[in-house]
């Protein structure tokens, strides 16, 4: 049985197609397997996580000066 070129170069993009689509979904879930992709959680940035602490740690002070205002 004979192809045409077409059909080969067809076949060929498909195959093509399959095993990128394949790899993606592979490196996908093993990436889904460290922690969730899109949801909150810990961070590699040094400078997120001390801008993230300090909010935090504002957050405590403006708490702790409330709680002290009442007392007065």
């Amino acid at each position: 049985m004979k192809l045409s070129i077409e059909a080969k170069v067809a076949a060929s993009v498909a195959t093509a197609f399959v095993a990128l689509t394949v790899g993606v979904i592979a490196q996908e879930n093993s990436r889904g397997q460290t922690g969730r992709a899109n949801g909150p959680g810990p961070t590699n940035n040094p400078a997120i996580e001390t801008y993230l602490t300090q909010q935090a740690y504002n957050r405590s002070l403006a708490a702790t000066n409330a709680e002290a205002d009442e007392g007065n």
